[in-house]
């Protein structure tokens, strides 16, 4: 039984949903983006970590902000490897990646995937690379034994869902809004509903993201059956401030994501 399968068990008998931050990897550089990810995941059913890309055409200011400060920080995929090495000496939580292709074709694409086994990594999101040309990824990820990760959308219709859930591992993302990462004042009918009809197709956990930004977004998404929630800009926004004080961040961030961590139950 690998760490997805462990944590969505868990929570289910339960009766709660997973709790998923997500972070730019190395931000605001990698020292301290370290101590944050170690925080964080005190808190935490899982972590979904971004490596830092130029052109993060899924993500919303918010989190290109991150990408910039990291990439400023000199943080590099190979860094990024190393901050899960050695968050793993700290954690047992599953761990995904969200990456964009270029930085998988430039290392490599099965060098990327055992890379990130070796490093501790369980799941990889490429959001920018469509169903139909991700055989190579879905065959590397297998192959390196990771989970290839797939996002649905509510425009997905019920063809492409069936496609898309025979090749998916790990969980279903689910995509909240149509549109890039960044926090949202509600969640939409729409992915309610959307939730409630992948639960009829699938037994993957469903983890809902983009947009998630508040325990009452949490609570919601609870009650609508969902496995999960991947809370990612309004987290980043949050810590902003504080990045240059340390022991004031460490104590926000208990209560900023206790409230989380509550509305979960």
């Amino acid at each position: 039984m690998d760490r997805f399968q462990r944590t969505f068990e868990k929570i289910r008998k339960e009766k709660r949903i997973a709790f998923m931050p997500f972070l730019v990897g190395g931000d605001p550089n990698p020292e301290k983006g370290l101590e944050i990810l170690k925080e964080v995941a005190k808190y935490s059913d899982g972590l979904e970590l971004g490596l830092p890309f130029s052109d993060p055409v899924a993500d919303g200011p918010t989190v290109q902000a991150a990408d910039t400060r990291a990439l400023k920080a000199g943080v590099t995929p190979d860094k990024v490897f190393e901050i899960v090495k050695q968050l793993r000496k700290e954690t047992d939580i599953p761990i995904t990646f969200l990456v964009y292709a270029n930085l998988v074709y430039q290392r490599g694409i099965e060098k990327f995937y055992k890379d990130a086994k070796i490093a501790g990594v369980d799941g990889v999101l490429v959001p920018d690379v469509p169903l139909e040309e991700s055989g190579q990824f879905v065959q590397a990820a297998k192959h390196a034994d990771i989970r290839p990760i797939f996002l649905i959308t509510p425009a997905t219709n019920k063809e492409r869902r069936k496609k898309i859930l025979r090749e998916a591992e790990g969980f279903i993302y689910i995509v909240s809004v149509l549109g890039v990462t960044g926090a949202r004042a509600e969640v939409e009918p729409r992915t309610i509903q959307l939730v409630k009809n992948l639960k009829q197709e699938t037994d993957l956990p469903l983890v809902v993201g983009f947009g998630i930004s508040t325990p009452e977004h949490v609570k919601t998404l609870r009650m609508a059956g969902a496995d999960g929630a991947i809370v990612g800009s309004a987290l980043i926004k949050y810590m902003e401030p504080y990045y240059k004080t340390p022991k004031e961040l460490q104590k926000k961030l208990k209560a900023y994501l206790g409230a989380f961590q509550k509305a979960s139950l």
